[in-house]
């Protein structure tokens, strides 16, 4: 049960779960790729994780970075990891994959304005197109 969207509004953007976390492509494209990352378990903070959860969290970033960086219209410059938790208090993490140079996806440039800097943070919710096109790509290049 994904404990931290019990209405199913974002349940598309499931994109593969591991024993301690589930990933997801977010419906707020701070950049282009942008996934949250989130705690199976009931918990806020990165330090009430037990050492499995820590360890496992770093294959899910690794796996989410050499996929990202698989697929010749992304391949980011760089990669942000934000935790937050102000509004939604269940931990996760965004993934935030950062770009010197504009990128070309689903019809439309992407400029990363800020790489450099903390990533101009979005609001305004993409289409669920997107959100499943993002799915599709990422899930035809993960190492199975």
């Amino acid at each position: 049960m994904r404990i931290w969207d019990k209405a199913g509004k974002y349940k598309d953007g499931f994109v593969k779960e591991y024993t301690h976390w589930a990933l997801e492509v977010s419906f707020c494209q701070h950049t282009l790729g942008c996934f949250i990352i989130f705690a199976k378990r009931d918990v806020e903070r990165i330090s009430d994780l037990f050492d499995d959860e820590i360890i496992e969290l770093k294959t899910v970033m690794k796996e989410y970075e050499s996929t990202f960086m698989s697929i010749a219209n992304f391949k980011p410059d760089r990669f942000n990891y934000l935790q937050m938790g102000n509004a939604l208090h269940h931990l996760h993490i965004h993934a935030i994959p950062r770009y010197l140079k504009t990128r070309e996806f689903f019809g439309r440039e992407w400029k990363d304005e800020t790489f450099g800097h903390p990533p101009v943070w979005s609001k305004t919710e993409v289409d669920k197109e997107l959100v499943l096109k993002l799915k599709e790509i990422y899930l035809a290049n993960v190492e199975k």
